[in-house]
């Protein structure tokens, strides 16, 4: 059965520690920004894999979520779909329900589950659409109005401390090469974005970002039109 230690390659009784570092391996060679050109096909893999390894490290980042998540584990190698499901007390006797060895109606209940949570997921997807619409028509509202009352020719600037060792100024075109590293670019030619700052896989990028690129320092770059 795939589980989350499954999803990170880590055994169920590892640590913390070494959890976190096995995400991290993961996200550097699953995230999608470095499938960019890639087929359809393994753009969606690869999509679908980070999708995989954010809600493992969601839950067994965190210790409450993760007690929590190894007693359903428990729960389900007895056959039971959920915690507390398999054994139920009646007149101080503990029976099991006899549906739950039933194979045929375990892999219908799973499916049923399933179907239930991508209803749910493309009901918040929708929302999040349309809300994230109307948040692009603000910013670009805002964005323009802000560039109308300043310079049309913004400073080349370098990051303040601490140096995130991204290697390009802000401002800057670029291109990412097969090795992960920045390649400068005339903004004239192809290239992935202009340079607008740089995060930590912890961090955020600033506002009017529309493109984030993954380097192997595990540094993201935040990139503009």
């Amino acid at each position: 059965m795939a589980t989350h230690y499954t999803t990170l390659g880590v055994r169920a009784d590892a640590s913390t520690d070494e959890m976190r570092k096995a995400y991290l391996a993961a996200a550097r060679q699953w995230h999608p920004d470095r499938f960019a050109g890639k087929s359809p096909l393994e753009t969606k893999q690869a999509e679908d894999r980070m999708r995989k390894l954010n809600e493992a490290w969601a839950v067994l980042g965190d210790s409450t979520s993760r007690r929590r998540y190894d007693l359903e584990l428990s729960s389900l190698s007895s056959g039971a779909t959920t915690v507390g499901e398999a054994v139920h007390r009646q007149g101080g006797v503990s029976r099991i329900d006899p549906r739950l060895l039933d194979p045929e109606f375990l892999a219908a209940r799973r499916r049923s589950i399933e179907e239930d949570t991508e209803v749910r997921h493309s009901s918040v997807v929708r929302v999040i659409t349309v809300l994230g619409f109307f948040g692009l028509l603000a910013g670009i509202f805002i964005f323009t109005a802000y560039a109308n009352g300043s310079s049309r020719t913004a400073p080349t600037t370098t990051f303040p401390a601490p140096d995130l060792g991204i290697g390009v100024d802000a401002g800057t075109c670029v291109r990412q090469m097969s090795d992960g590293s920045l390649q400068p670019r005339s903004c004239e030619d192809l290239n992935d974005g202009r340079v607008m700052g740089a995060r930590t896989l912890e961090g955020s990028c600033p506002a009017f970002t529309v493109r984030e690129l993954l380097l192997p320092n595990e540094l993201v770059v935040c990139l503009g039109q």
